[in-house]
């Protein structure tokens, strides 16, 4: 029988729930370390989950020997930083997107992975979800051909809520939400990059700091045009991406694909259920087999966001 998986969750919060949440239900992961900004935090999500220790230093949970891997759930801006430690510690590394702030930084991470034979995964959970896994499969196939996407995504955010209440810190609406759509844009259309990319940005919240509203566009494959747009300034989740197709309109929409026809095609689950990403992850950790999570795959993605990011306006 293999032995469990040694965790240490750096950055206790909600999505690092939604993770514990499938890793039971999976089985086979230790919780070992629970690290966190206070110590109270640590220690909920710790009693929450069962973890055997907990703290706000991430270094004395990387310096635990029984640690082989890392999920790394904290601010965005801290993302890159505290890989890097982990992977240097000669841990693997689950973490969550972005990988970091910067194309540059993105690859410089995936080359240190490389470098020091550590798996690095990247948590572009959309890659996982039934609906946009039946589009990629169906356009490789040739049976249809897309000549547009549209998506909008929208969360409440004007009061820096989270799905547990008030945040302590706030998202990056392009290189954390929108590299979503733009990575899931990339991967159904097999696509290496973009061209021709414009980013509008819209108001800043006066007390967080961050842009609450913004609205790209940019070519894939010559041809398909996409656009998409994303806000804070929103009262309920929203999550879609309408595909433009010979055949019709394929809806992506909240985790359900629907047909051109309107018809169901593929029935979703909860965009938060993270059960089928984390089991091919594990299941690549064991056998050593690539997956559609290794960070080196997103970085057509991550280095579109530098292109959108060069290319906005206020």
């Amino acid at each position: 029988m293999t032995d469990p998986i040694g965790l240490a969750v750096i950055g206790p919060g909600s999505i690092a729930d939604a993770h514990l949440g499938a890793f039971e239900q999976i089985g086979g992961v230790a919780p070992l370390w629970s690290v966190g900004r206070t110590l109270e935090g640590a220690r909920l999500f710790a009693d929450r989950w069962g973890f055997a220790h907990f703290g706000v230093s991430a270094e004395d949970a990387l310096a635990d020997p029984k640690v082989s891997m890392v999920l790394i759930c904290s601010p965005n801006a801290l993302h890159a930083e505290q890989a890097r430690g982990a992977i240097l510690a000669g841990k693997d590394v689950l973490l969550e997107i972005p990988i970091a702030m910067s194309g540059a930084d993105a690859r410089e991470l995936v080359e240190l992975a490389d470098a020091t034979r550590r798996r690095l995964f990247a948590l572009h959970t959309m890659r996982s979800f039934d609906g946009i896994r039946y589009m990629r499969n169906l356009l490789a196939s040739g049976e249809d051909t897309i000549s547009q996407i549209v998506g909008f995504f929208a969360i409440p955010r004007r009061n820096n809520e989270g799905f547990t209440g008030t945040r302590t810190w706030a998202d990056n609406l392009l290189w954390h939400h929108a590299c979503h759509l733009v990575d899931a844009s990339l991967w159904v259309t097999e696509s290496d990059g973009i061209t021709n990319e414009s980013l509008l940005q819209g108001r800043v919240h006066p007390e967080f700091g961050t842009t609450m509203d913004i609205s790209m566009s940019f070519i894939l494959n010559s041809s398909v045009l996409v656009t998409h747009a994303l806000t804070y300034n929103a009262s309920a989740l929203c999550w879609q991406m309408r595909m433009v197709a010979d055949r019709g309109d394929y809806l992506f929409d909240g985790g359900t694909l629907y047909g051109v026809n309107g018809e169901v095609l593929v029935a979703g689950v909860s965009v938060r259920d993270l059960r089928a990403q984390n089991s091919q992850i594990l299941g690549g950790l064991r056998t050593r087999e690539p997956t559609d999570f290794d960070a080196r795959g997103v970085l057509p993605a991550m280095d579109s966001l530098d292109l959108l990011q060069k290319a906005s306006h206020p």
